[in-house]
């Protein structure tokens, strides 16, 4: 039962690759040297004219059909005959210059691009670079204040130890005189 619908499936692809060879031999051809080129509804010239093409004009190669004619698929899908002597695979030069210009043209516009945003990174650049050089200034200036002040913190608990220190100087001090003063006369008695 797997094998009959694996069969059926390769059947169906084989089927649609031999009745639609657009899609194996898909190959562009190009109007060669001629002004105009008829393409018709069949191989031969009593056939209706569906289309004109100018030189450069790209078509696809569908098929090889009767004598002098290819089967090709033009550009907005639809098929005709057109005589294999108006044709090449060769891209004709009038066609590679207008190629060349246009791809000239966009790599113009893509490096003007990239031209001004080269100008605006660099300005972005020097932005950050003034942006660095005012931070570096301000942490330096603040290094310096925090070492300031970290000297200030130093002295004033220097001074304040300094301070708690003579202030229990001078109490003993006076405490201690006081007390002498008590015991040479009599009848005072201070006590601290």
């Amino acid at each position: 039962m797997v094998s009959d619908v694996v069969m059926r499936k390769l059947l169906i692809l084989l089927v649609l690759v031999l009745l639609f060879p657009t899609v194996s031999q898909a190959q562009d051809l190009y109007v060669s040297d001629y002004r105009e080129v008829m393409v018709r509804t069949g191989p031969s010239l009593r056939n209706k004219i569906i289309a004109v093409l100018k030189t450069g004009n790209a078509v696809k190669l569908v098929r090889e059909a009767e004598e002098d004619y290819y089967l090709v698929a033009l550009p907005d899908g639809r098929e005709g005959y057109i005589l294999k002597g108006y044709v090449t695979e060769q891209i004709p030069p009038a066609r590679q210059v207008q190629l060349l210009e246009d791809q000239l043209a966009e790599q113009n516009q893509e490096l003007a691009r990239l031209r001004e945003e080269n100008t605006l990174l660099q300005a972005a650049q020097e932005e950050i670079q003034r942006d660095e050089t005012a931070y570096t200034d301000q942490i330096q200036t603040l290094t310096l204040e925090r070492n300031q002040l970290r000297r200030d913190a130093s002295v004033s608990s220097f001074l304040a130890g300094a301070g708690v220190l003579l202030v229990g100087w001078l109490l003993g001090w006076t405490r201690l005189r006081l007390r002498r003063k008590s015991q040479r006369r009599p009848g005072l008695n201070l006590s601290l």
